[in-house]
């Protein structure tokens, strides 16, 4: 009677083992399937969004050159304007107004000393 037992709960467990393997099997592949489709999007996804990026990115880098050209000419013109003062009578103007900005100063400043020693009571 033993060996009957025995003999049907190995039975049991093989089927059992063999019911197991065949749904962790479908369920493996159900993964599997899951995972393709799941990878063919991704690449779908990385498709259009290569499409849409690329002609953004030559808008960028064409406008990138656009605004660099700018600054090197905004940059020579203001060299040229610098380079104009130097060599007009405006940069001795200027000089000339610094320099005079002092002596005036010091004008007002003496003047003031002398207006306070000579308006002070005795």
């Amino acid at each position: 009677m033993e060996t009957a037992q025995l003999y049907h709960s190995l039975t049991f467990l093989a089927y059992a083992t063999g019911v197991i393997v065949i749904l962790a099997g479908g369920m493996l592949v159900k993964v599997l399937f899951d995972l393709s489709k799941l990878t063919r999007n991704v690449n779908e996804t990385a498709e259009i969004v290569k499409e849409e990026l690329t002609p953004t990115l030559k808008n960028i880098n064409k406008s990138v050159e656009i605004v660099s050209g700018i600054i090197i000419k905004t940059d020579e013109g203001v060299n040229k304007v610098k380079d104009f003062i130097k060599k007009t009578p405006l940069n001795l103007l200027c000089k000339l107004s610094s320099a005079t900005g002092t002596v005036a100063k010091g004008f007002m400043s003496g003047l003031g000393t002398a207006f306070k020693f000579f308006a002070k009571k005795k």
